[in-house]
C-alpha cells in the first residue's frame, strides 16, 4: 500500500506540471471582443477567420462599436459585431522587413494576407492620418501618450539582428508614422496654422 501511494505522487509530480506547461496558455490573459481577442503575445487577432490584425500590438482602447489599437505596425481602428470594418494606417516598414520564419512568430499575417482574409470594403490600409475624423486622430493620439517607454522599444528592435530584416527602418517607420500622427493632431486642434491654402 505504501509503494503504491508513493508511485501515485511520483507520477502526480510528474504529469502535474507537464499538464501545466502545455496549457499555460489557458490560464493567462486573453481579452475577448466577440469575434476578435487580444491574446497574451500582445497580438490583436480575428479568431473567427484566424487572421493577425496587429502582430506587436502596444495599447488599445474601446471606444463605443470601435477598439483602437496602436503596435509596431501602426495605428488601426476595428469595427467591434458582426460586421468587419478595419482602417490600418501603416507602418509601410514593418511588413517589408518582418521575418516570419522565427518559431515564436507562426501566427504572423501579412498584409497580403489579410488582404486576402477580408473582401476589399472590410479593410483599408493608409499611409497618413489626413483621411481620419477628429475623433479618430483624438483617439490614436492617446493611444501614443500612453506608451511611455516606445524608444526603449524601438531601440532594441534596432538593434536586433535576427527578429527583422531591418530593425533601423522598422523604428524609423514608426517614428516617421508616429511624427505624421502629431503633426496632424496639432494641426486638428490648432496647434499648428494650416498654411497650404
Amino acid at each position: 500500500m505504501r509503494k503504491i501511494c508513493i508511485w501515485f505522487l511520483i507520477i502526480v509530480g510528474i504529469i502535474g506540471p507537464l499538464y501545466l506547461y502545455i496549457n499555460i496558455h489557458r490560464y493567462m490573459t486573453t481579452k475577448t471582443f466577440f469575434r476578435y481577442e487580444i491574446n497574451y503575445f500582445f497580438e490583436f487577432r480575428d479568431y473567427f477567420n484566424n487572421i493577425t490584425i496587429e502582430n506587436e500590438m502596444y495599447t488599445y482602447i474601446v471606444k463605443g462599436d470601435y477598439i483602437y489599437t496602436y503596435g509596431l505596425s501602426g495605428y488601426t481602428k476595428t469595427k467591434l459585431g458582426l460586421g468587419i470594418h478595419i482602417i490600418k494606417v501603416l507602418n509601410v516598414e514593418y511588413d517589408k522587413n518582418y521575418i516570419n520564419e522565427i518559431e515564436r512568430r507562426k501566427s504572423y499575417s501579412s498584409l497580403e494576407e489579410i488582404k486576402n482574409k477580408y473582401m476589399d470594403e472590410d479593410v483599408t490600409f493608409i499611409t497618413s492620418f489626413d483621411s481620419m475624423d477628429n475623433e479618430d486622430i483624438n483617439t490614436f493620439y492617446s493611444l501614443y501618450k500612453r506608451k511611455k517607454d516606445l524608444e526603449e522599444d524601438l531601440s532594441s528592435i534596432e538593434k536586433s539582428r535576427f527578429s527583422y530584416k531591418d530593425g533601423k527602418k522598422v523604428a524609423q517607420g514608426l517614428r516617421e508614422l508616429n511624427d505624421s500622427l502629431l503633426k496632424e493632431y496639432m494641426k486638428r486642434n490648432g496647434e499648428i496654422n494650416n498654411t497650404s491654402k
